[in-house]
């Protein structure tokens, strides 16, 4: 990442609204006020998750330059925060209130990623494809 002095500071972000970013692991990020930090859609060994990057002017692990505001997002700051769910009334997990929502709007704007797919990946979706 190159270091720039003309990114958004985190007193002018906005809560829930999805940003252009320079960062390490995506493009877009949507800004939560209270961790200052970005939730952003990650690919690593073909997991596609949610995952959450911090304003490179915090404390900890600093990775985002957010360079342009995008728009308002379908979700609110505090719908962005990892939280037990239970699905069966028995398993018990940390995830994200509508992760498949957030991550499905996130890989909107990221676009094709498929670089991050291994060629073995890539061909086989080819042939299933028919092509």
């Amino acid at each position: 990442m190159r270091s720039r002095t003309d990114y958004i500071k985190i007193k002018d972000l906005k809560g829930g609204y999805l940003y252009y970013i320079d960062a390490r692991n995506a493009n877009y990020g949507i800004w939560i006020p209270e961790k200052e930090a970005f939730a952003i859609s990650r690919i690593k060994f073909l997991d596609n998750f949610i995952f959450e990057e911090h304003h490179w002017d915090c404390e900890a692990f600093a990775t985002v330059q957010p360079l342009k505001e995008i728009e308002k997002s379908p979700f609110k700051p505090e719908d962005l925060v990892v939280m037990h769910i239970r699905e069966d009334g028995k398993t018990t997990y940390f995830g994200y209130k509508d992760e498949e929502k957030l991550l499905e709007y996130l890989n909107k704007f990221e676009g094709n990623r498929d670089y991050l797919k291994p060629a073995w990946l890539l061909r086989d979706e080819k042939e299933q494809a028919g092509g």
